[in-house]
């Protein structure tokens, strides 16, 4: 192989590498905005039909029976954000384990207060590439941190001078092409 041959080679295994980590952040990125903006058609196509999730004594089965009970969990908040970093990535041809940190924030009624779950956890995940796409196979969570914080009722009336969030398809940031999933 001439030198060239090679090099391109290396340039190839490269940029397949760099997409396949793209495709992969973008899955949990899919996956985060599902959750906050109840998509449920957003969150299934983050996993292939067969995937399993392990989520302890919350879930653990098919991903279609996650699905479900997922947008129960989140339906019943006010509100939550999910914001995921620190990602690491170890490809091995067609699958990839994938390591990831969260933070995500729900807000609920406790009693007739209102109060913030603020949860520090890792996501810890199988992807596999199928017909040249990425998608979970496998997902667990892994619990570092957790904090019940009460809002003052203060606060929530500060909070009215933005734009709300809203939950589903009718959300302020859908009106921008970039955004769509």
């Amino acid at each position: 192989m001439s030198s060239l041959q090679s090099d391109n080679e290396r340039l190839r295994v490269q940029v397949q590498q760099l997409r396949a980590h793209e495709e992969i952040r973008k899955r949990l990125h899919g996956y985060t905005r599902a959750l906050d903006r109840l998509d449920r058609p957003l969150l299934t196509e983050q996993f292939w039909p067969d995937a399993r999730v392990d989520y302890g004594a919350f879930y653990h089965g098919s991903v279609a029976g996650f699905v479900n009970a997922a947008m129960r969990f989140q339906n019943a908040m006010h509100g939550t954000q999910h914001l995921v970093d620190g990602v690491t990535v170890s490809l091995s041809g067609s699958t990839a384990d994938v390591e990831s940190y969260i933070h995500a924030t729900h807000l609920l009624m406790d009693g007739s207060g209102l109060v913030q779950l603020s949860v520090g956890a890792r996501y810890v995940d199988r992807f596999e590439r199928r017909n040249l796409t990425w998608r979970l196979s496998f997902r667990t969570e892994i619990m570092d941190s957790g904090r019940w914080i009460r809002i003052p009722e203060r606060w929530r009336g500060l909070a009215c001078e933005l734009p709300r969030g809203l939950r589903g398809r009718t959300d302020l940031a859908q009106r921008f092409s970039l955004l769509e999933p």
